[in-house]
């Protein structure tokens, strides 16, 4: 970053060292800086999401085959009585 951390420039303008046009230009690098940050942060959370939902749709896919699997198991006997697959 191409500016002083928030907390010296805070500092600097309580004790007079730091004058207006000073504090404007620092705090308009701050806020470009933020932006940037931003933008960054909503690509990454794009990418998660694309990420979360291919997730979701896998997970879709495997449960629709699991139950199709599972449906397609006939129960199994045992001393006469249903049982569940075993799994």
């Amino acid at each position: 970053m191409g500016t002083y951390n928030h907390k010296r420039i805070v500092e600097d303008w309580s004790n007079g060292t730091l004058t207006a046009d000073m504090a404007i230009g620092h705090a308009l690098q701050h806020i470009v800086e933020l932006y940037e940050r931003q933008d960054l942060a909503s690509i990454e959370q794009r990418k998660l999401q694309a990420q979360l939902t291919h997730m979701a749709n896998k997970l879709a896919t495997v449960q629709a085959t699991l139950d199709r699997i599972l449906n397609n198991c006939p129960p199994q006997q045992s001393n006469g009585q249903l049982s569940s697959p075993k799994e």
